[in-house]
């Protein structure tokens, strides 16, 4: 699902063609400043919840809501970042409108926007998270 989220990404949002990445702990990145140099846009899957489990004739079945976020890194050459603002909302926009309603792989679920902030300001950089979420169902034979 992720690749298919940065191929959408990098496609439909011309400042981060070429400049998306997936990453797993965007948390100890962040806190070891060891960043990917050359990405606008990382794609991190959060987390998932499980939903109601059917069983019936041979079949086992779980609605589950996956989680996962879409983190902004902008140069800020200022203490209040006001010189990255100018960007950032197109930005924002963009990336929500991209992935809002679309389903990255077969199945019952669209991508629901659910909240966007700003993380931090570190280093230079001004990080911003979007955070979407989609329904699943997981089917396996019982």
């Amino acid at each position: 699902m992720l690749g298919a989220i940065i191929q959408k990404l990098k496609a439909e949002v011309p400042d981060l063609k070429n400049r998306v990445e997936p990453v797993v702990e965007m948390a100890k990145l962040l806190r070891d400043g060891r960043l990917p140099q050359n990405a606008t846009a990382l794609v991190v899957p959060l987390d998932a919840k499980g939903g109601k489990a059917e069983a019936g004739t041979g079949i086992f079945r779980q609605a589950i809501n996956e989680r996962f976020g879409v983190y902004l890194s902008l140069d800020v050459n200022d203490a209040t970042g006001r010189k990255a603002l100018n960007r950032l909302h197109p930005m924002l926009t963009e990336v929500t409108l991209a992935l809002v309603g679309w389903s990255p792989e077969p199945g019952p679920g669209v991508l629901v926007f659910e909240r966007r902030r700003l993380l931090s300001m570190h280093q230079g950089r001004a990080f911003y998270e979007l955070t979407f979420t989609i329904d699943a169902q997981l089917r396996t034979p019982a």
